[in-house]
């Protein structure tokens, strides 16, 4: 396993480098409100020009993960949340790392508790940087994650986060999860939509 770890490391450090240096870094992806559904979008200036263009993993990746999050966030669904993590998937955060399985397990505590009050939450997704092939991704940008109350107020709030995916048995398959202290929502705003 650690050989495996190694070599994806290397693969994602030369996607930087290589990224870096041609200068087309940009971001590829949201995730918006369609009416009733949420859903993932492509940003339609990603198809402008070859350099720019998303690579076919993308949309693979947005289908394996992105879209389950938003979904499963919105259905309180932690079982299969769960699904799109490796069992040996470790979270990253401010104050240390931990194995997926514990992060999960206090999320879907949360879920249930939430559940019990009457409140629902939502998730969306912008990237700043999309690096991926057949079998590898290294994903950044930043997930703006909502709490409905049963009165309907709401309350946001904004982290920055890095991804490292690979393909697993024909699926995408988070890695590792970093995700940063909170962050405003004028810096989301800043982001593309």
């Amino acid at each position: 396993m650690p050989r495996y770890i190694a070599t994806i490391a290397i693969s994602l450090w030369s996607a930087v480098v290589l990224s870096a240096s041609s200068g087309h870094i940009r971001p590829t992806l949201d995730v918006e409100r369609n009416q009733s559904a949420w859903g993932v979008r492509s940003n339609p200036d990603q198809r402008a020009t070859a350099a720019t263009a998303i690579a076919p993993s993308s949309h693979d990746i947005d289908t394996d993960v992105w879209s389950v999050f938003v979904a499963t966030v919105a259905a309180d669904d932690i079982v299969r949340m769960g699904e799109v993590y490796l069992p040996n998937a470790v979270l990253v955060g401010p104050q240390g790392t931990k194995p997926i399985k514990e992060a999960l397990d206090g999320w879907g505590r949360d879920m249930v508790t939430a559940k019990a009050k009457g409140n629902r939450a939502t998730v969306e997704f912008r990237f700043v940087r999309r690096q991926d092939d057949a079998t590898t991704a290294f994903e950044t940008g930043m997930f703006k994650y909502t709490v409905i109350e049963k009165s309907g107020a709401s309350s946001p709030k904004f982290y920055p986060f890095e991804q490292l995916l690979v393909k697993a048995n024909g699926k995408w398959r988070v890695l590792m999860e970093r995700q940063f202290a909170e962050v405003t929502q004028e810096a989301w705003d800043k982001l593309p939509k």
